[in-house]
């Protein structure tokens, strides 16, 4: 590869905008072109970025055969997913997709085999791992100076305006949208601080008398997780007030961990009779930007380095989706689902379990 990586970028909607300023500071980018259905999206990047007409597409194939990027970066509702994700991949080039891969977990496990056969890179933006309180957290449990993580919850109260000028408008009518948009995040963050994986769920799904979304908006579920953590979650796209509430809290064989905001305010208690909270340092992060770029930037290095599994991997990705796709069949059944039974039943390789 050359100095730089040639970047096609598909979607240029509400997050796709984010996206367009991260790549035009990116060194390692080169932006050889911009695909989006909307002519007003492909004039606000002509406007904003000098993007030059040639470079701007409404057809992803087009672009693809004209400008032959090594890499797509895939900003698109997952709904048509499946279909761009392959497409792209029958060109030979690169993905780099927002998540989720879709909100069909077979979609999802075809996709990654597609990039696995075809010897594709496949990264997909989990870019709440990047978040600095994220980092410092997995820090903290993983150097044990609390002990062992035993219990935890984790509570996101919010009040979304699916119609708010920088909102993505396709969560008003996607399927299980709290669950596959927002909580996916969440169970991630989960995941990866913990360094440990979901065993089995019990999940409820609904949506309150007042909500805009067309699918359920609330989310509340109970994981059981290897190492014998319990983890006891709650996730609301549709408070009734715009009062937001977060906190994520750890309980530990020595001491407790929390964090009172989803991006920032992240403390600590050493001991089990101490009274002290400590707040932890963390750096300033522009927030869905900085973590974005961060982790943009370790997955374009990998790919330089010739690394076809970048970081987050669709290969772990499918873990937290199979998570997601748990809850969503708990939720119907009422009844718990263990982990090894839905990968049975969805015939998930030992290898990406």
């Amino acid at each position: 590869m050359d100095k730089r990586v040639r970047i096609l970028q598909v979607g240029v909607g509400a997050r796709g905008k984010k996206w367009a300023r991260i790549l035009n500071e990116e060194p390692l980018a080169e932006i050889v072109g911009y695909v989006d259905l909307n002519i007003d999206n492909l004039e606000w990047v002509k406007d904003s970025y000098n993007a030059g007409s040639t470079i701007c597409y409404t057809d992803m194939e087009t672009a693809l055969k004209e400008v032959q990027p090594e890499l797509v970066l895939l900003v698109t509702p997952p709904m048509d997913r499946y279909r761009e994700v392959m497409t792209i991949f029958e060109h030979g080039v690169h993905i780099f997709s927002e998540k989720p891969l879709s909100i069909d977990f077979e979609e999802g496990m075809k996709m990654v085999r597609a990039s696995e056969e075809a010897k594709l890179g496949f990264a997909v933006g989990l870019n709440f791992r990047y978040q600095h309180s994220v980092v410092a957290a997995r820090e903290i449990i993983k150097s044990g100076e609390i002990g062992a993580p035993r219990y935890a919850g984790y509570n996101y109260w919010r009040n979304r305006d699916g119609y708010a000028p920088t909102a993505n408008r396709y969560p008003l009518f996607l399927h299980q949208a709290m669950l596959y948009d927002q909580t996916i995040h969440h169970f991630d963050q989960i995941r990866f601080v913990y360094d440990a994986e979901v065993e089995s769920v019990m999940s409820y799904a609904s949506n309150p008398p007042w909500s805009m979304y067309e699918s359920d908006a609330t989310i509340t579920t109970f994981l059981q997780m290897t190492g014998g953590l319990e983890v006891h979650y709650f996730g609301t796209w549709s408070g009734q007030t715009k009062f937001n509430q977060f906190m994520w809290r750890t309980d530990c064989d020595n001491g407790s961990l929390f964090q009172y905001d989803l991006f920032a305010d992240l403390r600590i208690v050493r001991g089990n009779d101490s009274d002290v909270m400590e707040k932890i340092d963390l750096p300033y992060q522009e927030t869905l930007v900085d973590d974005a770029r961060i982790m943009l930037h370790n997955a374009l290095t990998q790919i330089k380095d010739g690394n076809i599994n970048p970081e987050p991997t669709g290969v772990d990705h499918l873990k937290t989706f199979a998570v997601a796709a748990a809850c969503e069949e708990s939720s119907k059944t009422n009844k718990p689902v263990k982990m090894t039974d839905f990968y049975d039943m969805h015939n998930v390789p030992e290898e990406w379990r």
